[in-house]
Order: structure tokens, then C-alpha cells, then sequence
């Protein structure tokens, strides 16, 4: 089954800032090692498209990882000690259909 999560962050304090991404970048690392990430997107450069306008993205999501995992329970272990937890960040997750 494929799933697609969709990271919103929190608020990390400023003196927690590197260890913060050092431990995301890691946290990632260790889903594709094993087998589950498939696909990542991460960073700027991000836009709002809309009929009327083209804006550039202030939102809170600053990642998207497509995984491949055996059910829906089994992904939300695989979030349980996701970094940004801590600082009030989210884990959005979506089935995919017609998997």
C-alpha cells in the first residue's frame, strides 16, 4: 500500500534549530534505508496556484515523503518518534486509492 505524509512543522526553539534538522534529515534517511520512502520532497521554491494569482507559499508543510507500507496502522508507528513531534509539528497522512 502506498502512502503519502505530509509533514507540517512546529516551533522549534532557536538554539534547537541544527540538532532539530540533523534529526529530521536522519529520521528520513532511516524510512528509505528500511525500505518504506520511496519518493521525498523537501525545501523552497514553493508556490500557491490559483485562478487569480501565482503567490509564493507561507504555509507549514516543508515536506512530503511517498511510502510503501503493509497497512495504515503500521505508518503510524512508523511517525511515533518523527523529530518535530516535540515542537508541535504534524504528520498528515493520505492513502493512496486504487493501490
Amino acid at each position: 500500500m502506498k502512502f503519502m505524509l505530509v509533514y507540517r512543522g512546529g516551533a522549534v526553539p532557536e538554539d534547537q534549530l541544527d540538532r532539530n534538522i540533523n534529526e529530521l534529515w536522519g529520521w528520513l534517511d532511516n524510512l528509505k534505508e528500511n525500505g518504506y520512502e520511496k519518493v521525498r520532497f523537501a525545501g523552497s521554491g514553493r508556490k500557491i496556484i490559483s485562478q487569480d494569482s501565482i503567490d509564493d507559499y507561507s504555509g507549514d508543510i516543508f515536506g512530503v515523503s511517498i511510502i510503501e507500507a503493509g497497512s495504515l496502522e503500521e505508518v503510524v508507528s512508523l511517525t511515533s518518534d518523527w523529530p518535530e513531534l516535540q515542537y508541535g509539528g504534524r504528520i498528515e497522512i493520505v492513502e493512496a486509492i486504487g493501490d
